[in-house]
């Protein structure tokens, strides 16, 4: 089916042009039915905007045709073309079905001076047809589709191209989903995003995200170079500003330089729209979660050619557990000119301050590995804890059109973030008997970090052999600065203990220490990574795509630090260090899409996998060698009801060599590793170390039958690790998992439905979803007694002379969550969110015996008021 399903003919109330013409848009719709419209008087831009949200058809046209029109706009249950048909009498204008989910708005024909309304024209019926949501420039848009799937995503492109089009796994959180199940910040996000599984390691602001079985730390803004992560920046990312969400996994070496196998995140700015519209969200939660959010964008002048946008949002929020909260504020503005027809320019700004008391290192375990079944309000932290981050972002996008076929765009952003964190917790394990073991330890940092990011791409087309061919070429340089990071010695200098059982955070023994003379501050650090690209898509004949492309990367350091010795009062400064490395992607990535037929496509694709250890030194003082390997990926890919429905499948085999392990650390290095240049560790090898992770997703998104919007992803894993081990020299034992807490099994399932009929049913959308996986476990063993020596040299050693094993395992679990919301009128909507609506009790993370553990949320709510004007 194609997707006009909600078009219906009236044609006993047309003239004859349009009854042929709807015969013929219905012979392709089958399945069309009549709507239920409330459209208000208004602009016409904003009547055609109304009617895209209600009938979810895409409108493309230049803005100046409806420049100074207004409509009278209309109510009732009718088809959509009679309704378009109405909102455009006496205005003009007539339209075009330029595929079967775009309209296209132009000027009517005139006859003896008077205009009229023309026939409607169906072209490229079948295709799938690009073009901005809801009077927005960006032709990947998703805001007032209502959908859940998008026709085009740029993340493994460079250009828009259809899902089915991309031969690599690719999933999108449209801006409908995001509301639909509250998905206000990244963490949020990334839990539903399909094969994605969540970490909480060593704090609750900075949890870790796994794709098929490797880290995914690389976020990409509008396409762009990706974000550095996991060092001193972090990605404390309110969603208010974002259009939506572009989720590539797998490696994607080709336009970002070093293909980390994990995968990639792309999140796409919300741009100014064609006409006025401001919306406004109040949201109330449990554990006191308040939230409020206005959207405003608007033309400001020349005659529309200038428009701007404006995003501002606040959060306090608590947790289910004690003392931690957070506040969250973001202020985000563009501005957008079409300078000539084929030039568009923008500029923004965004900023965002968060201020948190954060739970540090989560909860500790028996030393046996047993569970402590603390309380899941348990928060062992401190009232003085505190971690801030203030981020800052400038942007500025050009993009230039040379005729209908090429195109160049150029994007910068410059983005700077400090974050400064202070706070105690609990570390080690707990003995059964008497609860002892663990004591209070502390850490201070301050980061700071400066990212400048630039990519420049040319993209076009040629005719040749009787089909198009695809080239894009382009160039990315980033650069992270990070001079003035800052580490300092631990808060404690001595081991004070503390009972989980029986925690007091007011006890003075915990009182907030004095900040300590810095360890080690960094007075120049920064990298930089330069880029360049070709990808070429070929099609030999019609129903065969054959891509192809090739990169070079470039990667540097340069560092140079103070360290501090406490014992001798003395600072010492490292001399500069530098090093650098650079790679030919070869063997070239490659890819295959072969039409089966105008839904369904095969594809089969392989991406090189390369990323520079030189900071990481043998034990000879040389640097390991880089880690090489592939991403091998096949599959299917449906696109249905006229690009409404996405469907994937796909099998994978990643293989990760050479990959650092560490043996040990050198007499030359502090006890982290570190050499005192500040930057190099010490001591490791790649040894014959393999990684490999193996299995299959499964993906649909979109509409399933009118009214009824489905997202749901299956993913099956298996991730092993052999050769060489961590702390072991030439092991050579059986495969052990690379990742024991990337569950082999997950499932995420979100669904609504807009009721159809009746006056006040049709206002009513409900929906619901799990979220499952299967077992995630930890094994090892604790030493619990020791061997105390002295090596030649007078140093004193330490042996483990008894261990306790341990084997925790969280094992299979389901989280349901609900929705229901009413439509009150043309403007205001009101909803009720419910997740974990069972109240399951489990570990969403399970660490060591230490630190680690993390209780998954119980059950909570969240209603939230939305008005649009």
């Amino acid at each position: 089916m194609l997707l006009g399903l909600s078009f219906i003919c009236a044609i006993g109330a047309l003239p004859p042009p349009a009854i042929a013409a709807d015969a013929a848009i219905s012979k392709q719709n089958p399945g069309a039915q009549v709507v239920d419209f409330s459209i208000r008087a208004q602009s016409l831009a904003a009547a055609l905007t109304d009617f895209a949200e209600q009938s979810g058809f895409k409108f493309a046209y230049d803005a100046q045709l409806t420049r100074g029109l207004s409509s009278e706009g209309l109510s009732g249950r009718m088809s959509g073309l009679q309704a378009l048909r109405k909102l455009l009498t006496g205005t003009g204008l007539t339209f075009r079905f330029t595929g079967p989910q775009i309209i296209t708005i132009e000027k009517s024909a005139d006859t003896n001076g008077t205009r009229v309304l023309g026939p409607v024209r169906v072209e490229g019926a079948g295709s799938t047809g690009i073009a901005g949501m809801n009077g927005s420039t960006d032709a990947t848009a998703t805001e007032g589709s209502k959908s859940y799937t998008s026709s085009a995503l740029g993340i493994a492109s460079k250009t828009p191209q259809s899902m089915r089009e991309t031969p690599q796994s690719v999933s999108v959180i449209t801006q409908q989903r995001m509301r639909d199940q509250n998905l206000n910040d990244f963490n949020s996000m990334m839990n539903q995003a399909t094969g994605v599984s969540i970490v909480t390691n060593n704090s609750s602001v900075d949890p870790v995200y796994y794709s098929r079985g490797f880290v995914v730390n690389r976020i990409q803004i509008d396409g762009g170079p990706p974000l550095r992560t996991g060092s001193t920046y972090y990605p404390q990312i309110d969603m208010a500003m974002f259009d939506h969400v572009e989720i590539l996994r797998g490696a994607d070496g080709l336009f970002n330089g070093y293909g980390d196998p994990g995968g990639v995140v792309n999140l796409t700015r919300k741009r100014p729209l064609d006409h006025s519209q401001v919306t406004v969200e109040g949201q109330s939660g449990s554990w006191s979660n308040y939230r409020a959010v206005i959207d405003g964008t608007a033309p400001l002048g020349f005659d529309g050619r200038l428009r701007g946008r404006a995003v501002m949002s606040y959060e306090d929020r608590d947790f289910f557990y004690d003392i931690a909260n957070e506040n969250h504020t973001l202020a985000y503005g563009i501005l957008e000119m079409d300078v000539t027809p084929d030039t568009l320019a923008s500029v923004g700004v965004n900023f965002t301050k968060q201020d948190s008391i954060p739970f540090q290192n989560g909860l500790p375990r028996y030393d046996n590995g047993d569970d402590m079944k603390l309380p899941r309000g348990t928060c062992l932290c401190f009232e003085w804890n505190r971690w801030s981050i203030d981020t800052k972002d400038a942007f500025a996008q050009l993009e230039q059109h040379f005729g209908t076929n090429w195109s160049a765009k150029l994007n910068l952003t410059r983005t700077e973030q400090v974050n400064h964190r202070k706070y105690g917790f609990l570390i080690s394990r707990v003995n059964p008997v008497g609860n002892q073991g663990s004591y209070v330890n502390g850490n201070m940092y301050d980061y700071f970090s400066l990212q400048t990011l630039l990519d420049f791409t040319l993209n076009g087309a040629i005719d040749l052999f009787g089909h198009r061919q695809e080239l894009v070429v382009g160039t990315n340089y980033a650069k992270n600065s990070m001079d003035g990071y800052t580490n300092y010695p631990s808060l404690f200098s001595a081991n004070v203990p503390i009972d989980p059982l029986h925690f007091d955070p007011k006890n003075p023994a915990y009182a907030e220490p004095a900040t300590p003379h810095f360890s080690t501050h960094y007075l120049t650090y920064y990298t930089t990574q330069r880029v360049s690209y070709a990808n070429v898509r070929l099609t030999p004949f019609t129903p065969l795509h054959l891509i192809t492309g090739v990169r070079y990367s470039s990667y540097d350091s340069v560092t140079s630090s103070d360290s501090y010795d406490p014992r001798t009062g003395v600072t010492q400064r490292s001399p500069l260090s530098a090093w650098t490395g650079h790679n030919v992607s070869w063997p070239p990535t490659y890819s295959m899409v072969y039409d089966v037929t105008k839904t369904l496509s095969a594809y089969a694709s392989y991406t090189d996998i390369y990323v520079s250890s030189a900071y990481d030194l043998q034990e000879s003082g040389s640097p390991v060698e880089p880690v090489t390997g592939s991403n091998v990926e096949a599959g299917l890919k449906f696109e249905g009801l006229g690009g409404r429905l996405n469907g994937s499948i796909a099998g994978y085999r990643i293989e990760q060599k050479h990959y650092p392990v560490l043996l040990g650390y050198g007499p030359y290095t502090s006890t982290n590793g570190q050499l005192p240049d500040g930057i190099h560790r010490c001591c490791y090898s790649s040894g014959n170390r393999v990684n490999l992770s193996q299995g299959f997703d499964a993906e649909v998104s979109g509409e399933l039958t009118r009214g009824w919007q489905a997202s749901a992803g299956y993913t099956f894993n298996e991730n092993v690790t052999k050769g060489s081990d961590a702390y072991a020299r030439n092991y050579t034992g059986p495969l052990k998992p690379l990742v024991s807490l990337s569950p082999k099994h997950m499932l995420k399932l979100w669904s609504s439905y807009q009721f159809q009929g009746g006056e006040y049913l049709r206002r009513v959308n409900v929906g619901g979803g799990v979220n499952s996986q299967t077992k995630s476990y930890v094994s090892g063993s604790n030493c619990v007694a020791y061997n105390y020596g002295t090596d030649a040299n007078g140093n004193p050693t330490a042996t483990c002379k008894q261990a306790t094993p341990f084997d925790f395992t969280q094992g299979f679990y389901a989280v349901f969550s609900a929705r229901v919301a009413y439509q009150i009128d043309s403007r205001w909507n009101a909803a009720l969110n419910i997740n974990n609506v069972a109240d399951r009790v489990y570990y969403q993370t399970v660490g060591q015996t230490t630190v680690g553990n993390w209780y998954g949320e119980p059950r909570n709510y969240m209603l939230t008021l939305r008005g649009r004007f």
